[in-house]
């Protein structure tokens, strides 16, 4: 079997991780406890997701914001699209567990054949000039515009599609995009430089959704026969079955780092950022994938993407790498070797407080402290806890691994 890179990175994982949550999970397979965790952990993905109404204002403040570049710089109604990125585009945006609003990225890409805009920081400020009556705030890369009555704020970030740019000027744009993902990509500006800086946030959701949808898990659940039952609500956009356990990972994780912050865990300017998160997990779906892995439960499946994360970074020339998917030479983890160690420490102490957070998890059986639990783990007190209101899981049917090494103990709640 051709190895792939991903897959030799999860390999590498596989022999470096200590294994101790494949060990307190190992004598519980096909047990009632997998389903009251995979209950408790459902609840918490519900509990953590941004309610849909606040999508539909987002839309519209999208479509605002759009007429508003049109009617303030006379461009042609269809030579402007703004769209959604970032977390909202891969179903993994959560709520804060402070008061604190939280960010919705949107994206503003013109059309270089009917607007001028060949220069980046001279088409920066011009956007900048017309959000005035918006307060817009400057950003390095985008625009910030908040708003005082809704629990978001947008940051808005011109571009242009990378292909419209010229020839010459193209050369000279920092990075280059994947071939895979190439037509999605846009040209930004970067506003440190000065310059045109290639991204790709279409095909970076492209590509988790890709690996999103692998078949990594192998459950014993008839999703089409549920879906006809007169009992099951259709899934809003936003809402993530416990079955889709690359995006409900992606989802808990991001919310235990945030109340490992909120906790004073972890120091808020070091911490690890959810892009980090996302490309750390969907790198290591992809290698699972690769190498054919399966798993027979989400529960064994999430605990598994734990484990395995700290051990998906690499190194380059004695520097920390966090390749960027769909754009060639960009690195995620830039700025871990320039802060003295600060962030990779960070990160190295919030993959423990993880692991020891889900060994506490799993050292409960009954269902009432496991749900205490996880509430207290994940910041979900006072969450509708009421099992009649839980999605049918059906994910006990599992079969037991072989085989599993001793685990060292954790310790605390993070």
């Amino acid at each position: 079997m051709t190895q792939t890179n991903y897959g030799r990175l999860v390999e590498t994982a596989d022999q470096k991780r200590e294994r101790i949550l494949e060990k307190a999970l190992s004598d519980h397979f096909g047990r009632p406890e997998m389903e009251i965790w995979a209950r408790a952990l459902d609840m918490v993905n519900r509990h953590i997701t941004v309610d849909g109404e606040v999508f539909k204002e987002a839309a519209d403040a999208y479509a605002d914001l759009a007429q508003h570049l049109v009617d303030k710089l006379k461009w042609p109604e269809d030579a402007i699209v703004v769209s959604p990125q970032g977390s909202t585009n891969t179903q993994t945006l959560i709520k804060s567990p402070t008061r604190q609003k939280f960010d919705i990225d949107a994206v503003c890409t013109v059309d270089l054949n009917r607007v001028e805009a060949h220069e980046p920081m001279k088409f920066f400020e011009e956007v900048g000039r017309a959000l005035e009556d918006y307060n817009a705030e400057d950003k390095p890369r985008c625009w910030r515009v908040h708003y005082t009555n809704r629990p978001f704020y947008i940051d808005f970030t011109p571009a242009v599609p990378l292909s419209t740019i010229s020839p010459a000027m193209r050369a000279h744009v920092r990075y280059a995009p994947t071939a895979k993902y190439q037509a999605t990509a846009l040209a930004v500006v970067d506003c440190p430089t000065g310059t045109w800086k290639t991204s790709n946030p279409n095909g970076f959701a492209q590509w988790v959704n890709d690996q999103a949808s692998r078949k990594v898990l192998r459950i014993a659940l008839e999703e089409e026969v549920l879906a006809k039952r007169a009992d099951i609500v259709p899934v809003p956009v936003q809402e993530v079955p416990l079955t889709d356990t690359l995006r409900v990972a992606i989802r808990l994780f991001k919310r235990h780092r945030d109340m490992a912050i909120k906790r004073g865990h972890l120091n808020a300017d070091y911490a690890p950022i959810s892009v980090i998160i996302v490309t750390l997990l969907t790198s290591c779906y992809e290698g699972m994938a690769d190498r054919h892995q399966s798993f027979n439960h989400p529960i064994e499946l999430l605990l598994a993407l734990a484990e395995y994360m700290p051990h998906l970074i690499e190194t380059r020339d004695g520097k920390y790498w966090i390749p960027n998917p769909t754009v060639d030479g960009e690195n995620f983890a830039e700025k871990w070797n320039d802060d003295y160690d600060m962030r990779a420490k960070e990160f190295r102490k919030w993959c423990g407080l993880l692991v020891n957070d889900l060994v506490t998890i799993l050292a409960a059986t009954n269902a009432d402290t496991v749900r205490e639990r996880v509430q207290v783990v994940f910041g979900c007190t006072g969450a509708d806890t009421d099992d009649s209101s839980a999605r049918p899981l059906g994910l006990l049917a599992v079969k037991k691994p072989d085989n599993v090494p001793a685990a060292r103990s954790g310790k605390g709640l993070a």
